[in-house]
């Protein structure tokens, strides 16, 4: 269940096992991967992490954020796919209504939806060798999907590992989590994702959670270990963690 922590606790989880990565392009999800620099995309969920545990208020967290994404986007040499979160975080940030980018095109009658900053991948996750590449995103509430459905001051997360066969019950000691802090009230949780709203039931691996966040600006990561169906029965495996926002209603 959601919760409420002081600010300088609400974001404890995105210090732990920062590693978020970016796919390689052209790499297909039932491919061998090539190794991948896990470095650079640390960076910003420890930017976060950092700012919030350390900020004595929601607004001084807010402010820190700005300050330290806005002096990173100074440096030369910053890797491109940290300079466009850093911008896309920071748009967010400085402004009440979401208009950074961050999702898909959508009908005007969809439910607001936010893609996560980059993929994440999961070694060994589809066979010996072959990982999986998986993406993320959130679904503001009111909305109908997933099932069964994120109410107003909620926010639905889902999760899907592309090549992989379905979602199994089975929880891994460090299972699946989104962990989320609202920059705009200090309200933080972390929740597991699981299987329960039978998206893909046969593959790709779909994992949910909905969560109360309160209406705000809302910050994510999903990071930890699924347990797939696979070709020669159940396969454990881990994801890096991946960042993402939505605006909450």
């Amino acid at each position: 269940m959601p919760h409420t922590r002081t600010p300088r606790n609400a974001l404890a989880a995105l210090t732990i096992t920062v590693a978020a990565v970016v796919a390689a392009p052209g790499i297909g999800s039932t491919q061998t991967a090539p190794p991948i620099d896990t470095t650079a995309m640390e960076i910003i969920p420890a930017i976060i992490g950092s700012a919030v545990t350390s900020a004595a208020s929601p607004d001084a967290a807010h402010d820190e954020l700005i300050t330290t994404l806005t002096g990173l986007l100074m440096q030369p040499g910053v890797p491109n796919e940290v300079r466009d979160g850093a911008e896309r975080i920071v748009s967010f940030i400085s402004v009440a209504e979401p208009t950074a980018p961050g999702g898909p095109p959508l009908p005007t009658d969809g439910p607001p939806i936010s893609q996560f900053l980059y993929p994440t991948i999961g070694f060994d996750c589809i066979g010996p060798g072959q990982s999986s590449i998986a993406t993320a995103l959130a679904v503001s509430g009111p909305a109908a999907i997933p099932v069964p459905g994120p109410r107003k001051r909620e926010a639905a997360f889902v999760f899907t590992a592309l090549g992989t066969g379905g979602a199994t019950d089975h929880k891994p000691h460090d299972a699946l989590a989104v962990s989320w802090f609202n920059i705009d009230t200090g309200r933080s949780g972390t929740a597991q994702l699981d299987n329960s709203a039978g998206i893909n039931p046969q593959g790709p691996a779909t994992y949910t959670a909905i969560e109360r966040t309160g209406s705000g600006r809302v910050l994510a990561t999903i990071h930890g270990s699924v347990t797939l169906q696979g070709p020669n029965g159940p396969i454990t495996c881990g994801f890096a963690p991946t960042v993402g926002f939505v605006h909450v209603e």
